[in-house]
């Protein structure tokens, strides 16, 4: 992040497709230049954007866009700058370069102390989560201290813990979302995402599930009238032991890079003490594990033949 020193600080987030929010706060003087190119000020790593596309540059006044010859164009207030030509920014509005959506907000000193005081809020949050986890008594108190820690940290009003077990995957752990739905294949949520984190074992994040095409489309995600979602997976060692899967209906910040961040920390440890306790708990575990697990692998296989 960098300093503010006097004059027209703003703050640019970039909204990448399936990707958490890219969030840079600018200061008066400061020169960014938006591209493809890993050299760039902020590399912005998406087909549809030039390598080196845009450039930005701030003074007390005022700042000013300028178009670097871009294939697919540098837009403000879905108006096209011609190649070279500059425009003047001198109040919040939206951008776009090729097929990403970029929100420019004008900050005054007030606002960009909130930014940083809201920041730190969540880091101390984060820090506090992963003391609950650590004085968590029993698999189940760890795996709801688990969920709830990425709920508050990712502004999500419900979601559920899965983990592997030896029939499949079972719903240990869930709020806001009843497992005897999940069982009669009532989710209103997203098996898609979860099914990507499983497969893949990297994050899902969506900010703007309506424009995500993957997302928006299915019935489910649609039904529910989702708003944005993030899936965190669960690692021990080189496999996943399962996921965390959390979303929200109303709007809300968006799940930024330096967010995520955070979430994939905290899941980091998470899955350490789950891994320990795990461990204690198949001492005495139940057969009755066996059928929550089933019935999650239907909900795949039945999200599967949909596709």
């Amino acid at each position: 992040m960098l300093r503010h020193d006097g004059g027209m600080p703003a703050c640019l987030t970039v909204h990448l497709p399936d990707r958490a929010a890219l969030v840079r706060t600018l200061s008066s003087g400061a020169q960014l230049r938006l591209g493809r190119d890993s050299q760039c000020d902020l590399c912005i790593d998406h087909p549809s954007v030039s390598r080196t596309h845009a450039h930005c540059i701030g003074d007390a006044a005022h700042w000013i866009l300028r178009d670097l010859g871009s294939k697919n164009g540098s837009f403000v207030e879905g108006h096209r700058l011609r190649s070279g030509q500059a425009q003047t920014l001198t109040r919040s509005t939206w951008l776009r370069f090729g097929d990403v959506y970029c929100e420019f907000a004008v900050l005054d000193d007030a606002a960009a102390a909130r930014a940083e005081a809201d920041y730190q809020a969540r880091r101390s949050a984060a820090t506090a989560h992963t003391a609950r986890l650590e004085g968590a008594q029993g698999l189940d108190a760890l795996l709801d201290a688990s969920l709830r820690g990425v709920l508050e940290l990712a502004q999500c009003e419900r979601g559920f813990v899965l983990l592997r077990s030896n029939l499949g995957f079972a719903v240990r752990s869930s709020i806001a979302l009843d497992p005897t739905r999940l069982a009669q294949r009532a989710f209103s949520g997203s098996v898609g995402a979860v099914t990507r984190v499983l497969d893949t074992g990297a994050s899902v994040v969506a900010n703007e599930i309506a424009r995500e095409d993957w997302l928006a489309a299915r019935a489910s995600v649609a039904s529910a009238g989702l708003s944005a979602l993030v899936c965190l997976p669960l690692h021990d060692g080189g496999q996943v032991l399962g996921a965390i899967y959390a979303d929200r209906v109303h709007p809300g910040s968006p799940v930024t890079s330096l967010d995520l961040e955070l979430l994939e920390a905290f899941a980091e440890r998470a899955a350490l003490w789950i891994v320990a306790r795990r461990a204690q708990a198949l001492l005495n575990q139940h057969a009755s594990d066996a059928e929550p697990g089933s019935d999650w692998q239907r909900i795949l296989a039945a999200h599967v033949r949909g596709k």
